[in-house]
């Protein structure tokens, strides 16, 4: 027996319906869009939005065989939520406490034996935002400028944002810079946005490693590629307050080094993915616009 469920944002229904993306069945058999992401059992389609409004990004997650759905179902999946669901509740939850998040705005499930088979989540476009590695991959790349003024303003912005989030007790659980977006705000100066939320259950927080200690790790380890250890320390005295480094303090950054170390070759070959997608969406943007200028030419 199969059976499917979506739950949309009444205020999102229509442009919803006007993207496609209204229905389980609509969502799950979508092909068209540019690609975002993608894994083994994940992708992450980008659509357009309709009449100059913002796109969604679509995140779904496939479960093809019975192996991989009976290690969803001890994950947990078969009596409590699907990742989708986990996720938007996540964003939803750190929006309300003031956080900034991407807008989450529907998500939905096919089970079948109630076995998840698939789940997906979406959510809306932050217009003109890049995520923090494609952002530093184009600065490295000397394709985006960056002032040293901008550069000092950019890492204490991000420093004081994660502040204020950790000093509320709030985790973000997946502290990667591929999941902070970045833009320019109208007074131009930094706003970030955060993605594919994933806090820390209670027992993880009460493990040995602090785990505020295990997300600014996991922010250091992105970094560490496109930053010196002056913007690493100028990030950390922002991070406390703008108050200097005494020695606790530099030990628990020593501990962040050393949490580091785990997602080192995890995370050097998301970097090389997310620069072979940022290449290939640049040349079909060229291709879009080429084109363009031919038919325009043509007409």
């Amino acid at each position: 027996m199969r059976t499917e469920q979506m739950r949309i944002d009444p205020a999102y229904r229509e442009r919803l319906r006007a993207c496609g993306l209204d229905t389980v069945d609509r969502v799950l058999a979508r092909v068209d869009g540019r690609i975002a992401a993608w894994s083994r059992t994940t992708d992450t389609l980008f659509v357009p939005g309709r009449g100059g409004e913002p796109g969604f990004y679509v995140k779904r997650h496939f479960f093809p065989t019975w192996r991989s759905r009976l290690r969803g179902m001890l994950r947990g999946t078969f009596f409590r939520m699907h990742r989708g669901q986990a996720e938007y509740l996540a964003l939803r939850g750190l929006l309300a406490a003031g956080v900034p998040t991407v807008r989450p705005v529907a998500y939905g499930s096919r089970r079948r034996l109630h076995f998840v088979q698939a789940c997906f989540l979406i959510t809306e476009e932050v217009p003109e935002a890049r995520n923090l590695t494609t952002f530093a991959q184009d600065v490295a790349a000397g394709r985006r400028a960056l002032a040293p003024g901008a550069r000092h303003t950019l890492v204490r912005a991000l420093a004081a944002e994660l502040g204020r989030m950790h000093g509320c007790g709030l985790s973000h659980g997946n502290l990667f810079w591929r999941n902070v977006l970045v833009r320019a705000g109208p007074d131009g100066q930094p706003e970030f946005f955060f993605l594919d939320v994933k806090p820390l259950e209670l027992w993880t927080r009460m493990r040995g490693t602090p785990w505020w200690v295990r997300e600014l790790a996991q922010t250091l380890v992105s970094a560490l590629p496109f930053t010196t250890r002056t913007d690493r320390l100028r990030f950390y005295r922002q991070y406390f307050g703008g108050e200097r480094l005494t020695p606790p303090r530099r030990a628990y950054l020593a501990a962040i080094t050393r949490c580091a170390a785990q997602w080192q070759r995890h995370e050097e070959r998301r970097i090389r993915m997310n620069r072979l997608f940022d290449e290939w969406n640049r040349q079909l943007a060229d291709e879009e616009a080429r084109a363009a200028a031919s038919g325009g030419a043509g007409a």
